[in-house]
């Protein structure tokens, strides 16, 4: 077996289908025995960019699931990473890649639980940038791909003994580009810096309940340049680590090929039927702040950066949903100037 993919949700589900039509020998795990039992009878039935129906095989054995994988792919949400990571750490064979799909500071999160056994064991982490597709999945096996993205970056934390992705992962996902290193990858991350502040400026809206577009009805020059404002401290801090990037409209017109000139006209062009979540308890919250915005802030700190709109809705999130997210969210405690430092040791993709 090549591919383990861990966690059978809307991305999991996309990858393995993605991964079946193209003929590469996989297994999917879920924690969930119905639904496993599910996909192993009726296997994937996926519309839109293709269309096609596979089968593939799912357990709920994650030992089974990874034991002969040279490649593991996690993609469970960014909440799920660190049982995740803790539970197939004793199950690591050595000379095996994790690529979490996407990232959200999961190759660092990662490299913290794994510790010197990465080293050890030769286990290559890498994450990417964003999901390589937009698509939808339902329990029942259903996967429509939507788009494929373009110019998702990709990265990875080199081992002494492979300081360089395997040229499968280039052959397998063509729409991935190399990125210098973690940092990178996961500051380029454009859902953290669009997702949260159009869902917190939108809140009366959603927690009632209220059906709307989220990009075509929620959307407002302000709450544009609020984003935009965001994204200025993202690139700040991008620039402290010299890493290269680029605006979040330059980023989303380079995932879909499009050349819209502003961002207010970008988000609802874009993805003019998208509704909005029905409920605050949604990983528009619960995920990009933890796992986007404090990380972005935490760091800031660390190289003496002032993030205030990313703080404002942190805190002003927390209070409205009366959680820390800052305690909740990745904040690099256990890593000194040198663990950071080791983050962005530069590597590339051998390209086949």
């Amino acid at each position: 077996m090549t591919f383990a993919i861990i966690g059978a949700g809307n991305t999991g589900q996309a990858i393995a289908g993605y991964l079946a039509i193209h003929q590469e020998d996989i297994t999917l795990y879920t924690r969930n025995s119905s639904k496993a039992e599910r996909l192993s009878k009726n296997g994937l039935t996926i519309s839109g960019v293709y269309r096609q129906h596979v089968h593939v095989p799912v357990t709920t054995d994650l030992e089974e699931a990874i034991a002969e994988a040279r490649y593991i792919l996690i993609t469970t949400t960014s909440p799920g990473h660190q049982s995740t990571f803790k539970a197939i750490k004793p199950l690591l064979k050595g000379n095996q890649l994790i690529l979490i799909l996407p990232g959200y500071w999961g190759a660092a999160q990662c490299k913290e639980e794994l510790g010197s056994l990465s080293e050890e064991k030769n286990i290559l982490i890498a994450e990417t940038s964003a999901m390589p597709f937009v698509s939808k999945a339902d329990d029942q096996g259903n996967v429509h791909l939507i788009k494929i993205k373009q110019n998702v970056q990709v990265s990875c934390i080199p081992t002494p003994q492979s300081p360089i992705l395997p040229s499968k992962i280039h052959s397998t996902f063509p729409q991935l580009v190399p990125a210098s290193h973690i940092i990178e990858t996961s500051l380029n991350n454009t859902n953290v810096v669009v997702h949260t502040p159009i869902t917190l400026f939108n809140a009366s809206r959603i927690d009632a309940a209220d059906e709307f577009r989220f990009y075509g009805d929620g959307v407002s020059p302000h709450t544009v340049k609020y984003v935009e404002k965001i994204d200025e401290e993202r690139r700040r801090l991008a620039d402290r680590f010299n890493i290269q990037t680029t605006s979040i409209l330059t980023l989303l017109n380079e995932f879909y090929k499009t050349d819209f000139t502003d961002l207010e006209t970008a988000l609802p062009g874009l993805f003019p039927d998208g509704k909005a979540p029905r409920t605050l308890d949604h990983r528009y919250i619960t995920e990009d702040i933890p796992y986007g915005l404090v990380p972005i802030s935490e760091l800031s700190k660390r190289v003496g950066l002032a993030t205030p709109y990313a703080d404002s809705v942190i805190e002003t999130a927390g209070l409205l949903l009366d959680r820390d997210f800052r305690k909740e969210g990745v904040r690099f405690d256990e890593y000194s100037p040198e663990d950071l430092s080791a983050l962005i040791q530069p590597n590339v993709i051998i390209q086949s």
